[in-house]
């Protein structure tokens, strides 16, 4: 049996892109990298032999599809089906490009209707087309295209400070029409190193400007840090249920430990905006289940009692975790303290001015992710049979 347990594969299954976003983290605005990559892409084969198949040891239960533009790949549909096929939830993350109508009836077939369709949408007015390279004006049609479809849809906002006092209104936006969503910061990673110095949001911006909009709307709540929840409530509503420290159903906080993801060319991260600068290995030397229990990288990731400085001595130690990308991009060590952190702690004894709305919002954040299928309540104890708790106890 696999000793750790991850829900998500994502996979950046090519360099390969029809648009040239300014701070692309893939680097497809690089001609020769690109050139490089795509002759060592992983084939069909070697996804399903050496990563598709492991996953369901690790109880991977969603596969992400992504790029680059992931629809540029030849044998895209074939690889939807066979996620599908192997009993895998798939998501298809694009840049709307290649997405028309009958290209999303396809993906509808193809998945048999279990796909979800992930886009990138970092303001809904002209600020998009300068991040994105795209109107948002068309990621908008795809989303009701979607919705007419019966395809799940998902919105990721990259942010920085070119959209800070966009956000909330990009935000309330999403959460009207009903769409998760979740933010993902600018890194210095592939394009985003030339204007990560100038672009990336600091700790005041995220107090100022994205942590009370993401605060008041639990269609995003899993994705944030800081994440001010009592340890208490989630060990309550989860039954206890972790990833060695790292809290699941449902997962909160710091992604880092919850899902495993893999570039182009087979090398292992911990978060998407960390493949290239963190490898754990490559899926063609080993199988993705034997790299994940014999690495080092997430022996420490999944264990949140090593966290360094004010992480380390914080309440929210484990249902926060800090962006342990922003700590590795600011510091050079992963497991520092997340520098974009606007809370102080004294102790674990020092409570934050916001756990209580993030309690009474997180509350309201469970009824989605039950409908979503990524939570479970914890069986009675006294009329039924615990939740298997193995390697998630501690």
């Amino acid at each position: 049996m696999a000793q750790y347990q991850f829900q998500v594969v994502y996979f950046e299954a090519t360099r390969r892109c029809n648009l040239r976003c300014p701070f692309c983290m893939t680097g497809s605005n690089n001609a020769k990298k690109v050139r490089r990559s795509v002759l060592r892409e992983l084939t069909l084969e070697e996804i399903r032999d050496q990563m598709l198949l492991p996953a369901r040891r690790l109880g991977v239960h969603t596969i992400g599809w992504s790029g680059g533009e992931f629809l540029l790949r030849k044998d895209a549909l074939d690889l939807l089906r066979l996620t599908v096929d192997l009993g895998y939830k798939c998501s298809v993350l694009s840049n709307c490009k290649k997405l028309t109508r009958p290209r999303l009836e396809k993906i509808r077939d193809v998945t048999q209707g279990q796909a979800r369709i992930v886009v990138g949408l970092n303001a809904i007015d002209e600020e998009n087309r300068w991040s994105r390279d795209n109107e948002s004006d068309r990621t908008l049609q795809v989303l009701k295209d979607c919705i007419e479809l019966g395809l799940g849809q998902h919105v990721v906002i990259t942010i920085g400070k070119y959209n800070a006092k966009s956000f909330e209104k990009t935000i309330e936006f999403v959460v009207k029409h009903n769409i998760a969503y979740n933010r993902s910061p600018l890194v210095p990673r592939g394009s985003g190193s030339k204007c990560f110095g100038e672009m990336g949001f600091d700790r005041n911006d995220l107090q100022q400007y994205f942590h009370p909009a993401l605060r008041r709307n639990p269609h995003g709540y899993v994705s944030y840090t800081p994440f001010f929840l009592s340890p208490e409530l989630h060990a309550q509503v989860s039954g206890g249920m972790r990833n060695n420290t790292v809290p699941q159903n449902p997962a909160i906080g710091c992604w880092a430990g919850t899902w495993l993801t893999v570039n182009a060319e087979g090398e292992v991260s911990v978060c998407p905006v960390l493949l290239d600068a963190l490898s754990a290995g490559n899926v063609r030397d080993t199988p993705l289940d034997e790299l994940v229990d014999s690495s080092a990288l997430f022996a420490d990731i999944t264990d949140r009692s090593r966290l360094k400085g004010r992480c380390g001595r914080c309440r929210y130690q484990y249902t926060c975790g800090g962006c342990r990308a922003m700590a590795y991009f600011h510091t050079g060590d992963y497991m520092e303290e997340d520098p974009t952190c606007f809370f102080d702690p004294a102790d674990a004894s020092t409570v934050s001015e916001h756990e209580e709305e993030t309690n009474r919002v997180f509350k309201k954040y469970l009824l989605i992710a039950r409908a979503a299928g990524v939570y479970q309540p914890p069986k009675d104890e006294r009329t039924e049979k615990t939740p298997r708790r193995g390697l998630y106890a501690r």
